[in-house]
């Protein structure tokens, strides 16, 4: 079923197999070191990525560690918002990748966990789209700022303790299976994770994550993975995104709430794009009765 405020479909987390490593001491040998950090090279590279989230089990930690820094009422707020769910918070999200570089990739959503209605994303190293169902979002190259990017380039990991790396075959790959716990040089996030501990799979061939789960005490709080790996040279046509004749497409302002709004769907959309429009009208407006102004002020 579907939750009808949410418009997502109701999931449960996977269990996890092979299970988590327990807590291990011993640090991971130097080639599987120097395979993590080798994986910021580009390669030519394609899976399926999948995501989920446990919105509950998340927000319910932040809570508490607003209660902790004295702000309770803050904490008592992201409670209210999360009353009456039952739990069942959990998000999916599915897409094929495909890559050859940092800022050379395509990623087709299959399932979104959002309503963003984003069905593309993609840069062939000059230019990027954002493929909506009703425009197209464009601009300078920019690299993949999603959590697939941490999978396949997962040197963050190297900021973090390590521990484990047990031998193992996953989905019949041969794999490292890795405990990820927050280190001296972990910053606030390492990669997509923000809280610890996590188990890591790490693909003996490539370096990518087969599998990354965080943990908040003895709950997962999300989980991402790649499957059907392959190394196929990927055709550098199949990252560019060919725009039908009569297709709305925007550029990129650079301005983070315009081209939020502009990727907007539907009436919220619209509104958002029509509010933000008179924002940036009565923002120009000032600015020129200022600088009209200080031409009277200038010629005193």
């Amino acid at each position: 079923g579907r939750d009808a405020d949410s418009g997502q479909a109701k999931e449960a987390m996977p269990s996890p197999d092979p299970d988590v490593l327990a807590a291990e001491d011993g640090s991971p040998p130097d080639e599987l070191l120097y395979l993590l950090y080798r994986t910021g090279e580009p390669r030519d590279l394609g899976a399926t990525v999948r995501e989920w989230h446990d919105a509950t089990v998340t927000m319910t930690r932040m809570a508490e560690d607003a209660r902790a820094s004295g702000l309770d009422s803050v904490g008592n707020l992201i409670d209210a918002g999360w009353a009456g769910t039952d739990g069942k918070t959990v998000t999916r999200a599915d897409a094929r990748l495909r890559i050859s570089g940092p800022d050379r990739y395509r990623v087709d959503y299959l399932r979104r966990a959002d309503r963003s209605g984003l069905q593309v994303n993609a840069c062939d190293g000059e230019r990027y789209w954002r493929v909506f169902p009703d425009r197209i979002l464009t601009g300078p190259a920019a690299p993949l700022g999603t959590d697939a990017a941490h999978l396949i380039y997962p040197g963050g990991l190297l900021r973090c303790r390590l521990s484990g790396a047990r031998d193992i075959t996953y989905r019949g790959r041969r794999a490292r299976q890795l405990r990820v716990t927050r280190g001296p040089a972990t910053e606030y996030k390492a990669g997509p994770l923000t809280y610890f501990p996590a188990d890591a799979i790490v693909d003996a061939e490539t370096g990518c994550l087969l599998r990354l789960i965080s943990y908040i005490g003895d709950d997962p709080s999300a989980w991402w993975e790649l499957d059907d790996l392959s190394t196929e040279p990927v055709d550098p046509d199949d990252f560019r995104v060919h725009v039908a004749p009569g297709t709305r497409v925007v550029e990129q302002t650079g301005n983070p709430i315009t081209d939020a709004a502009a990727a907007m769907p539907g009436v919220t959309g619209t509104a958002a794009r029509a509010a933000v429009e008179a924002v940036n009208r009565t923002n120009s407006a000032v600015s020129a009765a200022r600088s009209f102004l200080d031409d009277l002020r200038g010629h005193r």
